[in-house]
């Protein structure tokens, strides 16, 4: 219905503008102050209505052949035949219309008239045609590209979507599994801290499960998780590591999405102090300033380690990727070497 409206609003305002042009093309200060004038304008809008005749089912048969060609493009020339052929005959209806019905009845012209098949007859109604037609033509050529985009974004956006969706589904059971390992290690130990590694553990599944689906959090939140995790590792290596956390935010209340910085953590305990013997640390620099975020996250490694474990982990490819999609401007470096391993994060954050 709005979509008649429209139509209707527009060909309403075409014949109203055009009567006007031809009413007020004679004088160089027109207005309507006079009966006279009125009754032209009158007549001029009558015109315009019986050429719309024509020009209603012209147009709207050539955005039909516009669509089959777009549609395939073997239709091309057919299309083009079909709408020479209809702008032909246009043409040739109008000047008959002109001759029997606007110059003789609502003009009321007393002069000879010419043929119907006058030459500049027919050349001013074919430009008078070609006028409104590709005014037209290009109106709708523009609402189908506009639409075609418009497809196109939401068809890339729902894909970037679904491949999120798919890596958190695919990351978030990575993570737990790597906590669960690590609990595991504390229950064959029998380790008095084992329940309060479950309870802590607990948190953070509470956590994945009604906050890790939302596109964002507030950095405060994602800060506190791995205020958490740390907490839980704690329970696991005790004083055989060095855990230092600083973080700086002069916006708590900026929102990041979920569990970025979080699995970049969970990675340095995995590949790095899993395998650490002597020495052994982990150091994390968050700090946020003016939208930007900048963060470094840096373990130790063993001797024994395989040089390239943390750069391949599932995880950690899988944080990269993540960030391709949500924050294709960011800035990740990543420093594999032998005694250390280091994640240098530098984004963006919408304000």
């Amino acid at each position: 219905m709005k979509r008649i409206r429209n139509h209707i609003l527009f060909w309403l305002a075409y014949i109203l503008f055009k009567a006007y042009l031809n009413v007020s093309s004679d004088e160089l200060d027109f207005v309507f102050d006079t009966k006279e004038v009125w009754n032209r304008f009158g007549q001029l809008l009558l015109v315009q209505l019986a050429f719309l005749t024509i020009k209603i089912p012209l147009i709207y048969s050539s955005f039909y052949w516009l669509t089959q060609y777009l549609n395939d493009s073997t239709r091309f020339i057919k299309a083009s035949i079909a709408f020479i052929v209809s702008f032909s005959v246009a043409v040739v209806l109008m000047s008959i219309i002109n001759h029997y019905l606007i110059l003789p009845i609502i003009l009321q012209y007393q002069g000879e008239l010419s043929s119907v098949f006058n030459l500049g007859s027919l050349l001013y109604h074919a430009f008078s045609l070609a006028f409104i037609t590709g005014i037209a033509l290009a109106i709708k050529l523009i609402r189908i590209q506009s639409r075609i985009q418009l497809r196109e974004l939401s068809l890339e956006k729902e894909r970037t979507n679904t491949e999120l969706k798919y890596l958190k589904a695919q990351l978030n059971p990575h993570f737990l599994f790597n906590t669960l390992n690590n609990i595991y290690s504390l229950a064959r130990k029998e380790s008095t801290h084992t329940p309060e590694a479950i309870l802590k553990l607990s948190k953070l599944m509470r956590f994945m499960l009604y906050e890790a689906s939302k596109s964002d959090i507030l950095l405060a939140e994602e800060i506190k998780m791995i205020e958490d995790y740390i907490s839980l590792e704690q329970l696991r290596y005790t004083d055989r590591v060095i855990i230092t956390f600083n973080h700086s935010l002069d916006n708590p209340h900026q929102r990041i999405a979920p569990l970025l910085l979080l699995h970049f953590v969970e990675n340095a305990f995995k590949h790095g102090l899993s395998e650490s013997r002597n020495d052994a640390y982990i150091k994390i620099d968050v700090t946020l300033k003016n939208g930007v975020l900048e963060a470094s996250i840096s373990n130790s490694k063993g001797d024994h380690i395989n040089q390239h474990e943390s750069i391949n982990a599932i995880g950690l490819e899988n944080i990269k990727r993540q960030l391709q999609l949500i924050y294709p401007m960011h800035k990740l470096i990543i420093q594999d070497e032998a005694t250390i391993f280091r994640v240098t994060l530098s984004l963006t954050l919408s304000q």
